[in-house]
């Protein structure tokens, strides 16, 4: 089948996915010739980093994986990784990097792998396109193509205590919608252990960007440094400055498997702000799981808190339920086992499902009939208050980011200009550098700050809707958020206690999954 490469779909940048293990002969060869180029100790951290832009058919070139590659490798150095760097490789370039990969892997504690370039999903699997492609056609495609499963396989065997795969890349398919093609990816979930970050989401393209850069490398270089960010969090904050700057257009997604915590960036001093209002989300987010004691520590210290109401009635709840055998309801023994979960600890119910359910089941009236329905219209009564409360929160704060970017690109140009005044005459200019310096230093510490919100609102609110994606019942409206109140709803909670509801559907599709795709709505209204 010959290939038809419009210019508009000229970013394809790669996939993961499955393909053929190398054969015996070429596994010897290549780790014989990585054991005489590195050490036998494994490096405690180790990347590989893939950049491919000068392509055999000029049209296929791409005008930033190679930087993009030579930036993040720049980056991670900094952070005491051991780099390998392999720049425009065809298919044999990039396995033999992956095999001097594989032993400098071994047993290491993070192992990343990055690739940037162009990347296709064909015949169910994912493949990273060399640069020898020449051949416009499907077989001599392949035949230039690092299928994803062989980069997988390595930190199988590897085993690092992280593996990382990182994929710059756009997932519209060359092919059409043929027999072997397909639009979007495969989907891949990482075994224990592993983490696949994709650019964007299935059935997206990811932007090559205006600068050196891509949008999604930008993003990365912009937060892989940030001190003591575990890298679900800090990916987070890459998601998060994707869709802000493509207003949701682009939307990065990620599938992982991580055991424990992984902190790329140390901390140093006093790096770190703090802000109070992701100190009290932070507290009740630990509170909300129904703890007698950290509901109390909740109150007393934020009596006048957002969820200061709640935390009391649900103290009072657990009070007034006193002691109760944890048995099962009868009413509750048909439910799927994880929906129940998921509807009583949204209800801040403490304990396993037996205890929950049977404290769930004493506060209700004696006369009434105990109904699996009523226990999830319940829960999701609660979880549409809790994540229209922090929706504000969010919305706020993503207009206070872009707001802060803005400022903080006219204070940076300001201070390029007056350094190089300073550079002429350094006694007149001295002063007015010395200020200028203080107020961009001002101005990053509250971009910080407003990250720590948002980190804790962005992961907050994503928490309560992929909980609340198991219980809630279809046809559910924004109306059961006033139910059984003598008093009206804000209008501005009902609107985000809709545009919730519309979340938890939009969760149903699967490629959704991984993606903050919801962000979007926010950016939107704000």
């Amino acid at each position: 089948m010959a290939l038809r490469l419009a210019s508009a779909c000229l970013c394809w940048r790669a996939m993961s996915g499955l393909g053929k293990s190398l054969s015996y002969r070429t596994c010897c060869a290549a780790l014989a010739a990585a054991l005489v180029a590195w050490p036998a100790a494994a490096a405690e951290r180790v990347a590989l980093l893939i950049g491919n832009s000068d392509y055999a058919l000029d049209d296929l070139d791409l005008p930033n994986p190679v930087n993009d590659a030579l930036a993040l490798g720049a980056a991670l150095g900094g952070l005491g990784f051991r780099v390998i760097e392999a720049t425009d490789q065809d298919l044999a370039g990039m396995r033999d990097a992956l095999a001097r990969f594989e032993v400098a892997a071994s047993g290491a504690e993070v192992a990343l792998f990055f690739y940037a370039g162009h990347g296709v999903q064909y015949a169910g699997d994912n493949l990273l396109i060399g640069t020898g492609f020449g051949a416009l056609d499907t077989a001599g495609m392949v035949r230039a193509s690092l299928p994803m499963r062989e980069v997988r396989t390595v930190l199988e065997r590897a085993r690092p205590g992280a593996g990382l795969i990182l994929l710059d890349a756009c997932r519209d398919s060359p092919f059409g919608t043929g027999e072997n093609a397909a639009k979007g990816l495969v989907r891949t979930g990482g075994g224990a252990g592993l983490l696949i970050a994709y650019a964007t989401d299935p059935g997206n393209v990811a932007f090559d960007g205006t600068g050196r850069n891509s949008v999604f490398t930008k993003a990365l270089l912009n937060n892989i440094a940030t001190p003591g960010l575990d890298v679900r969090l800090m990916l987070g904050r890459v998601r998060q400055d994707v869709v802000v700057e493509t207003f949701g257009q682009q939307v990065p997604w990620v599938e992982e498997a991580l055991i424990g915590e992984h902190v790329l960036a140390d901390v140093k001093g006093d790096e770190i702000p703090t802000d109070a209002d992701a100190a009290e989300l932070a507290l009740w987010a630990v509170a909300e799981g129904g703890d007698a004691r950290a509901l109390r520590d909740y109150v007393n210290q934020y009596p006048a808190g957002t969820f200061a109401e709640t935390a009391q009635a649900r103290l009072a709840d657990l009070d007034g339920a006193g002691s109760v055998p944890a048995s099962l309801p009868d009413a509750f023994r048909a439910e799927p086992r994880a929906r129940l979960e998921a509807a009583l600890a949204a209800l801040g119910l403490p304990g396993g499902v037996e205890a929950a359910a049977a404290r769930y089941a004493a506060q209700q009236d004696a006369k009434a009939e105990l109904r699996p329905a009523a226990l999830y219209q319940d829960a999701t009564r609660a979880s549409m208050a809790l994540a229209a409360t922090t929706a504000q929160r969010l919305r706020t704060d993503l207009v206070a980011l872009r707001g802060i970017d803005r400022l903080a690109r006219l204070s940076e140009n300001a201070l390029t200009e007056i350094r190089e005044i300073a550079t002429r005459d350094p006694d007149a200019a001295a002063p007015v550098l010395a200020q200028a310096e203080r107020d961009f230093e001002d101005i990053r510490r509250s971009r910080q700050r407003v990250l720590v919100r948002l980190d804790q609102s962005r992961e907050y609110y994503n928490r309560i809707l992929t909980r609340a994606a198991l219980f809630v019942p279809d046809g559910a409206t924004e109306d059961l958020l006033a139910a059984g109140t003598e008093a009206g709803v804000d209008g501005k909670l009902r609107a985000d206690a809709a545009l919730f509801l519309k979340h938890v559907r939009q969760s149903a599709d699967p490629s959704r999954k991984g993606t903050y795709s919801w962000l979007t709505d926010f950016l939107a209204q704000g």
